[in-house]
């Protein structure tokens, strides 16, 4: 994924206003109002499920839409919110399956697959797609006096604010909507722009933050902005796609596929920046983890920029290789109160930092205010489709996670030709660490994913990107409780909520069935599209016979799940 991270620009400045987000603040405990459940990202969830329970999980339901469900859903309410790759956003009944109602979105031809027509022929051509139209995951927002109940997300390179619920007569549900192009002092070409909202957002007080790629697309650039919540409109916009001097340079780089993670007590929003175009010699803030200031107003003197984590193997002479930040960071605070950010990197290492102001120093190799690393755990080789590409669970104790594909570069074949590791598969593939240490407490093979990890009742749920499984561990050990066959790839998450399980199917690669799963104990539909028998015992291996698939698939990954 190209991108460069020279983050120094910001535009027009507005307060941020102390409340939380209404998701947040009025949060049922089976609710998952936000992309990981809360904006510091955990992914984590309690559940009445259980080891013996998840033996019988089973689809309740299963919702059928146009195209790929890659972004997670969000469950409030008795009601999931997701759209689709088919220019459809749907709420659906969690219980029955049922439609509540759907909004079509804009369409923007610039974007493959399309929205409309898609058939079999295309989908060798669409294999190589970063997404479709949605890839963005939905934030809720409780109603207060100056708006009703309201979801936020990006669909292509627009971010909608839909009103939920049964509607009086004469009442729209679009609240608003606002262009955010890849060129944005220009008019918007959606015929001709690709760029796209991969992120989910988060609210802040009246604050919509979220991040915009260009997709690598020349003559474009990526961004990180904040809109008003009432009106769509840009408060600010810092811009990531500059030289060292400020200027920008449209060069199609400074990508924001991470979704934004906040850290309140700070008073941050953390997101990675993309790679550009896999330069030996990139930008200096070129895949950096970034960390701005969301306070109303700062001192004289003082940057909107708190600090650029820069990973040690950029001052060590980092290889042309695609090392994006992608995956979405986890904040949080560890056993003894230290509070901790954690992000893998498409390098196959992940990240422990610590983010308190006063562990801040200056970066040797960028000069600008550097985060303390308190360790990097690195497990495979990763490249253009491999290492963390998807979030990690993280429930203050220890981080759980998958990493994706491997090193898919074309041309050269290889990031780094000779090196035994630089691999198409690599292996392991789904891991647990210490979040205090960065030991490794376990590893497994044949768990290569593109949607997050979720945590819930001390199990992990991922869904897997080639072998169309739902695995479901022990957080513990590791060892495989269930593994669930799927008709088609699961890219987007797994959501947790009370004893139920959601997520979406199809892809890039297979383009039916796709939708929606809701599973539950026992479930209550006898007999979901493509599911077979639900085997409940061991692991199922599947690389083998999977390989020469994969290979063919060759993926660019950002929209496959939402980072």
């Amino acid at each position: 994924m190209v991108g460069i991270a020279v983050a120094t620009g910001l535009i027009g400045v507005v307060p941020v206003h102390a409340a939380t987000a209404g998701a947040a603040a009025t949060r049922a405990s089976s609710d998952w109002p936000t992309y990981g459940r809360s904006d510091q990202r955990e992914f984590v969830a309690p559940t009445s499920l259980t080891p013996q329970s998840v033996q019988t999980l089973a689809p309740k339901w299963f919702f059928s839409t146009g195209d790929a469900v890659t972004a997670q859903p969000i469950v409030v309410g008795g009601t999931v919110y997701v759209g689709s790759w088919d220019g459809n956003f749907y709420a659906i009944n969690s219980a029955t399956g049922a439609l509540d109602w759907k909004f079509a979105l804009d369409q923007q031809p610039a974007i493959f697959p399309p929205t409309t027509g898609r058939t079999p022929a295309d989908l060798q051509q669409d294999e190589t797609t970063d997404g479709g139209l949605v890839t963005s995951t939905a934030a809720f927002v409780r109603a207060n006096a100056d708006h009703p109940d309201l979801v936020v997300f990006g669909g292509g390179f627009t971010l909608y604010a839909l009103r939920t619920g049964t509607l009086p007569t004469g009442v729209s549900r679009l609240y608003w909507k606002h262009v955010f192009n890849g060129l944005p002092e220009g008019a918007p070409d959606p015929a001709n722009d690709q760029t796209r909202i991969f992120a989910s957002p988060a609210v802040v007080g009246n604050q919509v933050l979220f991040g915009v790629s260009s997709d690598g697309e020349a003559g474009h650039r990526g961004y990180f902005a904040s809109a008003d919540l009432l009106t769509g409109d840009q408060n600010w916009r810092f811009e990531t796609d500059v030289d060292q001097t400020g200027t920008i340079l449209n060069n199609g780089c400074g990508g924001v596929w991470a979704s934004p993670t906040i850290d309140r007590a700070d008073g941050l929003a953390v997101f990675g920046i993309s790679d550009c175009n896999n330069l030996a010699s990139p930008p200096p803030f070129s895949e950096r983890l970034l960390a701005l200031r969301l306070a109303p107003t700062l001192p004289a003197g003082t940057s909107r920029l708190a600090w650029a984590f820069t990973p040690p193997r950029v001052a060590q002479g980092d290889p042309a290789c695609d090392f994006d930040f992608g995956a979405t960071a986890n904040y949080g605070h560890l056993p003894d109160g230290t509070p901790f950010i954690g992000a893998g990197n498409k390098d196959g290492t992940y990240y422990g930092i610590d983010p308190r102001p006063a562990h801040t120093s200056i970066d040797p190799t960028t000069g600008l205010p550097g985060p303390h690393l308190s360790w990097a755990t690195n497990v495979v080789f990763g490249g253009s489709a491999g290492g963390f590409i998807a979030p990690s669970a993280f429930d203050g104790r220890n981080i759980y996670a998958a990493t994706a594909l491997g090193d898919f570069n074309i041309p050269p074949s290889q990031c780094q030709p000779g090196n035994p590791r630089d691999l198409p598969i690599q292996e392991p593939s789904a891991y647990s660490f210490d979040a205090s240490t960065g030991a490794t407490r376990w590893s497994q093979i044949d768990s290569q994913d593109f949607g997050a990890t979720t945590e819930a009742g001390g199990m992990t749920f991922s869904a897997t990107a080639v072998s169309n499984q739902l695995q479901i561990r022990d957080a513990a050990t590791g060892v495989s409780l269930r593994i669930i066959p799927l008709p088609a790839p699961a890219n987007s998450g797994v959501v947790v909520s009370g004893d139920s399980i959601y997520f979406g199917t199809g892809g890039p690669q297979q383009g039916s069935p796709d939708g929606i799963y809701g599973f539950s104990p026992l479930g209550s539909l006898p007999s979901a599209p493509g599911l077979g028998g639900l085997p409940g015992l061991g692991d199922i291996p599947i690389l083998g016979p999977l390989l020469q698939t994969v290979l063919g698939i060759l993926p660019r990954v950002p929209g496959l799940g939402t980072p």
